[in-house]
């Protein structure tokens, strides 16, 4: 009988969700070396800085919380590991909390050129699918008929992109250097492969050179809830191979 009793005991243990911890990140008032244990920055420890750092220390089925700051979280994060995984009954989650993870940097002042009166280029190292960003949001592009020879009138703050070339007009007797322009330095926001039982919430992604969000090959179980993806070069999410994923106010 006792040994019965085990046997039930470690049936029932083993099938118990396994309750994990709540890591926090604050990219302003963080520290990696801290444990990420605590929200606010005590005399024992505090939040992480990175979201790259609470993701090379989280266990199955860890909750990620990210501080929403005034500072996007400027970073390319990837889950591909057995530790950062979930389980059915306990997930692993990445909770933005309206947080903005970006791609984006700043636009060098001297890399813009004259091409005539108000109608300046620059030529970014990487030019495909490039995104040009205004005060921290997607500026208004004007998009070219392939083949068009004559370029585009544009209205100011406007901008284009043919060949290699960022193409932007400014205002009157103003010039590129005088706006806080950024463009897409980083390529993929958030890539996920091989892994399951994830959720992504409450997140804003934008200013990657290809893809906001990147579901690879072999992914199960994965949601994205109240995910919003915007000025993202290529895509806001793709979903690729054998991979499953439920998308909800994305």
């Amino acid at each position: 009988m006792r040994n019965f009793c085990l046997a039930v005991s470690l049936v029932l243990g083993a099938a118990a969700p396994v309750v994990g911890r709540d890591l926090f990140v604050n990219n302003v008032t963080g520290d990696d070396l801290h444990d990420g244990l605590q929200e606010s920055t005590t005399a024992y420890g505090g939040p992480l800085r990175s979201l790259h750092r609470a993701l090379q220390i989280v266990q199955p089925g860890d909750r990620i919380v990210l501080a929403k700051t005034d500072e996007p979280y400027r970073e390319s994060i990837s889950l591909s590991t057995a530790a950062q995984c979930g389980s059915e009954l306990s997930p692993l989650v990445i909770d933005g909390q309206g947080a903005i993870l970006d791609g984006t940097e700043p636009v060098p002042p001297r890399s813009w050129e004259s091409v005539r009166g108000p109608l300046f280029r620059f030529r970014p190292a990487k030019s495909s699918y490039q995104q040009l960003f205004l005060e921290g949001k997607p500026a208004v592009q004007r998009k070219i008929e392939p083949g068009a020879h004559k370029l585009p009138d544009l209205e100011p703050l406007e901008w284009f992109r043919r060949d290699a070339f960022i193409y932007f007009r400014v205002e009157p007797d103003k010039l590129p250097e005088d706006y806080p322009l950024m463009y897409s330095g980083l390529q993929t926001g958030i890539t996920v492969y091989q892994v399951h039982d994830i959720v992504i919430m409450d997140l804003i992604v934008q200013g990657f050179r290809l893809d906001g969000i990147n579901v690879n090959d072999g992914v199960r179980n994965c949601e994205l809830v109240n995910v919003t993806c915007r000025g993202n070069g290529r895509s806001g999410v793709t979903v690729a191979g054998s991979s499953h994923v439920r998308l909800e106010a994305v």
